[in-house]
C-alpha cells in the first residue's frame, strides 16, 4: 500500500498500481467510446445540431419525441383492443380489480397528458415570441409586446403559419384532458331484485302460493324515476319463488339489522332476491304473503337526507329513515290485509358475484390519436423552420437590445413594467415614434429622464390585472362550482349530506351522486359533459403559469443588480449561459406539471361517465334498465378542491413576497426590457460578457445612465434621475 506523502492533502488518496490501471482503463475506454460516436454519422450530426442550435429547438424535438411515444402508445391500444374477443371489452371479471385497472389507467393517461400539454405550452410560447423586427414596428407605435410567456398580446404580430400551428397545437390539446380521461372507463353492476314476504311453511317446502288472486302488490321506483304501483305477475313470482325455494341450503341469512344495511341501498350488487321469513303470526292464507320488486335508479328522491322513496319496501311502502330503521330493526313490521301486522324474523339472500368489465371509448380514442399525429406535424413545422430566430426568454431580448440597439427609441431610465403600463394608459402615443412631429424628430432629446424610488416592489406588481383576474377568477368559479356539487348537491329536494359519501372512493357510480339526464343519452355525450372542466381547467392553468413565469423574470432581472453574472439565453456565445428550460426553472416547472397532472386526475376521478349494468331477478343483465349517466366522487372532489386551494394560495402568497431592490420589475414587458438593456460600451462585446444592471456613469450634472455592464456598475439611489 502507498503512502500518502506529506504534503498531500489528506483529502486525496494515492491508488495503488492496479487500481490506477483499472482506473486508467476505464477512462480510456469511456474516451475510445466518446470518439466513436463522435465519428459516426449520428454523432456528428447531433454534435453539429448542438453547438448551432437554440435551447428551443431542443425543447421542441423533446415534445415532438414524446409524441411520437404516446402515439405509437394510443394506436398499439386501438389495435389491442380490435383483437379482443369481446369488442370494446377488455377486461371482465372481478369488480374491484375493474377498478383498480382503470384508476391505473386514468393516472398513466393522466401523466401522458401533463407531459404533452407542458411541451404543447413550450411550443406556443416559442411561436408567440416575437422576432427582433416585429418588436421594433410595435415599440415604433408605442406599444410592447410579450416576451417569455405564450400570452395573446402577439398574437397580431405572428405571421400566418405561426398562427396556424399556435391554433393547431391548441386545437390539439384539448382533447388531451376533453376525451383523452374517459377512453377506458370501467362498468359498474347493480341489481333488480324481487323480496318476497313469507312465512315459515314457505321454508318447508309448501307450494308458493298467494293470496291475492293474479299477483302480488309492487311498490318501487322505475329508471325514470317516477313511482310505480302495479301488480308482479304470478308466473314471474312462482318462478322466481320455485328457485329460491329450491335452493334454500344456497341461500345466506341475515339478521334484520343486517339486512336493512345490505339492502337499503339503490345499488345492491353482492345479492340478488330476498325472502323476508315471519314469524308465523298471521292470518293470510298462502305461503307468499307479499311481494315487492326493487329497480336501481341513477338518481334518488324524498323529502330528508336517509330518505330513499325506492328503498320504501323496506317499511311496507311508507316513508321511512333507512338509519332509523336500522335502529329498530328488532320491531321490523308489516301491515297484511291493511289491518294485520306481522313481524319480520330474518331474511334469506341469494348471494350473486358482482361482474363488472373494462371498457374502452374506439372513436373517442381515434380522435386523439388524430390530435397526436396533427401535433407531431406542427411540432416537425416548428423544429425545421428556418430563418425564425425569436426573442423566446428574458435573457434573447437584453442580449438582442444591447447588441443591436433600436437608434428611435430614447433610454427613459429604470421603468417597471407597471409604470410604463400606466404611462400607455394616460397617453397611447407617449412612446410612439411614428406618430411624433417631424419637428419634434429633428429636435427631440438625447434622453427621458426618470426619477428613481428605491421602494421594493412586491412580485405581484410584474403582473397584468387582467392576467391577475384571469387566473384568480377562473380558479375561485372552480372551487365555488365544486364547493357547491360537495355540500349542497340539490335534486328533487334533497340535500345531499357528505358523510354519506366519504366511503364512495375514486371514479366509483353512487346513486345520490349523480346527474339526471334524459332517457337515451348518448355516450359520447356524458363524455363531454365529464370532460368540459377538464378543458377549462386547462386555461386557467395556462393562465396560472402565465402568472409564475412574470413573476420569475422579473426576479430574474432583478438578480442582476446585485452579481455579475452571464445573460440566460437559448444560443449561448462567450460567457452567456445556456438553459435547460424556457422561462421557468426545473425546480419550478416540475411542480407545476406534478400539480396539472395531480388536479386533472382528480378531476377525472371527481366527474366522470358512470356506466351501470343492470341484472334481472334471474341474474341476467337487463340492457333496457341499464343506463349510462354523469356521477361525481366527493372523496377525489375533495382532494380537487384541496389542491386547487393550496396553489391558489401559494399563488397569491407568492405575490406578496418582495423583490429585491436596485432594478424595476420588467415582467414580459418587451418595452421594459428595451430601456434597461441601455449600455456604454460596445453592445456586441458587452452582451456576451458577465452584466450587472445598475449605474454606469453620468450623462451630465443632474442625470446618471442606467444599463447593463461588465465593469464597476453602482447601484441606484432614491430620487437620485437616470436615463
Amino acid at each position: 500500500m502507498f503512502q500518502t506523502h506529506p504534503e498531500t492533502p489528506a483529502s486525496i488518496a494515492l491508488l495503488e498500481p492496479a487500481e490506477f490501471a483499472t482506473s486508467r482503463k476505464k477512462a480510456l475506454s469511456k474516451k475510445h467510446l466518446q470518439l466513436r460516436w463522435r465519428r459516426s454519422s449520428v454523432g456528428r450530426i447531433l454534435d453539429s445540431f448542438a453547438r448551432h442550435t437554440s435551447t428551443w429547438r431542443f425543447i421542441v424535438l423533446g415534445g415532438l419525441v414524446i409524441t411520437l411515444i404516446v402515439l405509437i402508445l394510443n394506436l398499439s391500444l386501438l389495435i389491442w383492443s380490435r383483437t379482443r374477443p369481446h369488442g370494446n371489452v377488455l377486461y371482465e371479471g372481478d369488480c374491484r380489480s375493474a377498478k383498480t385497472t382503470v384508476t391505473y389507467s386514468s393516472l398513466a393517461i393522466n401523466v401522458l397528458s401533463t407531459i404533452l400539454l407542458g411541451a404543447s405550452n413550450a411550443a406556443m410560447q416559442c411561436l408567440c415570441a416575437p422576432t427582433r423586427a416585429e418588436v421594433d414596428k410595435v415599440h415604433a407605435n408605442g406599444s410592447w409586446l410579450d416576451i417569455g410567456i405564450s400570452g395573446l398580446r402577439n398574437w397580431h404580430v405572428m405571421g400566418s403559419w405561426r398562427k396556424y400551428a399556435w391554433g393547431f397545437i391548441l386545437l390539439s390539446s384539448l382533447p388531451l384532458h376533453f376525451l383523452y380521461n374517459s377512453v377506458i372507463f370501467s362498468t359498474s353492476q347493480a341489481n333488480d331484485y324481487m323480496v318476497l314476504l313469507v312465512g315459515p311453511d314457505f321454508l318447508d317446502g309448501t307450494t308458493a302460493t298467494a293470496d291475492k288472486d293474479g299477483g302480488l302488490s309492487v311498490i318501487g321506483l322505475n329508471v325514470q324515476g317516477s313511482s310505480i304501483h302495479e301488480f308482479l305477475p304470478m308466473a314471474n313470482v312462482s318462478e322466481i319463488a320455485s328457485v329460491l325455494q329450491s335452493n334454500i341450503s344456497s341461500l345466506k341469512r341475515l339478521e334484520n339489522a343486517e339486512c336493512i344495511q345490505t339492502y337499503g341501498t339503490d345499488f345492491v350488487t353482492n345479492f340478488l332476491n330476498v325472502l323476508l321469513v315471519t314469524n308465523g303470526s298471521h292470518s293470510q292464507e298462502g305461503s307468499i304473503l307479499a311481494g315487492y320488486e326493487y329497480h336501481p335508479a341513477p338518481i334518488g328522491s324524498g323529502s330528508n337526507a336517509g330518505d330513499i322513496l325506492n328503498l320504501d319496501w323496506i317499511c311496507n311502502g311508507l316513508g321511512c329513515n333507512i338509519p332509523t330503521q336500522v335502529r329498530q330493526a328488532s320491531t321490523w313490521d308489516f301491515t297484511l290485509n291493511n289491518t294485520e301486522r306481522t313481524r319480520v324474523s330474518y331474511c334469506l339472500a341469494q348471494p350473486v358475484q358482482p361482474q363488472c368489465t373494462v371498457e374502452i371509448l374506439p372513436q373517442v380514442l381515434i380522435i386523439v390519436i388524430v390530435c397526436n399525429v396533427l401535433k407531431a406535424i406542427c411540432f416537425t413545422a416548428l423544429l425545421f423552420k428556418r430563418n425564425f430566430t425569436p426573442l423566446i426568454i428574458l435573457g434573447d431580448a437584453i442580449a438582442s437590445f444591447m447588441t443591436d440597439p433600436d437608434p428611435t427609441v430614447l433610454s427613459s431610465g429604470p421603468l417597471s413594467a407597471e409604470s410604463i403600463r400606466k404611462l400607455y394608459i394616460a397617453d397611447p402615443y407617449l412612446f410612439s415614434t411614428q406618430r411624433q412631429s417631424l419637428r419634434w424628430q429633428q429636435n427631440r432629446p438625447s434622453h427621458r429622464v426618470t426619477q428613481w424610488h428605491a421602494t421594493r416592489r412586491r412580485w405581484a406588481s410584474a403582473v397584468g390585472p387582467k392576467r391577475w383576474a384571469f387566473t384568480i377568477l377562473g380558479f375561485m368559479a372552480l372551487w365555488f362550482t365544486g364547493f357547491a356539487f360537495l355540500y349542497n348537491e340539490q335534486r328533487n329536494g334533497v340535500t345531499i349530506p357528505f358523510s354519506t359519501f366519504w366511503t364512495q372512493g375514486f371514479g366509483s357510480p353512487y346513486p345520490l351522486a349523480t346527474l339526471q339526464l334524459p332517457k337515451g343519452f348518448p355516450v359520447i355525450g356524458v363524455v363531454l359533459l365529464a370532460n368540459l372542466p377538464q378543458a377549462i381547467l386547462s386555461f386557467v392553468y395556462l393562465y396560472y403559469n402565465d402568472v409564475v413565469t412574470c413573476m420569475l423574470l422579473s426576479a430574474e432581472f432583478v438578480h442582476h443588480a446585485h452579481v455579475h453574472k452571464g445573460l440566460r439565453v437559448t444560443l449561448p456565445h462567450g460567457e452567456q449561459r445556456s438553459t435547460y428550460t424556457l422561462s421557468l426553472p426545473l425546480k419550478v416547472s416540475i411542480p407545476l406539471l406534478v400539480a396539472s397532472g395531480v388536479l386533472h386526475w382528480a378531476m377525472s376521478q371527481s366527474l366522470f361517465l358512470a356506466k351501470v349494468n343492470v341484472l334481472d331477478p334471474y341474474g341476467e343483465i337487463n340492457f333496457d334498465r341499464s343506463f349510462s349517466t354523469l356521477g361525481w366522487s366527493a372523496l377525489a372532489l375533495l382532494i380537487l378542491l384541496i389542491m386547487g386551494g393550496l396553489m391558489l394560495v401559494a399563488l397569491v402568497a407568492s405575490g406578496f413576497r418582495k423583490f429585491g431592490a436596485g432594478a424595476p420589475t420588467v415582467g414580459s414587458n418587451s418595452r421594459a426590457m428595451l430601456f434597461a438593456s441601455f449600455t456604454l460600451g460596445e453592445g456586441t462585446e458587452e452582451a456576451v460578457k458577465k452584466l450587472k444592471y445598475g449605474v454606469l456613469g453620468n450623462l451630465d450634472d443632474n442625470c446618471k445612465r442606467v444599463g447593463f455592464g461588465s465593469g464597476d456598475v453602482g447601484e441606484l439611489s432614491e430620487d437620485e434621475l437616470y436615463a
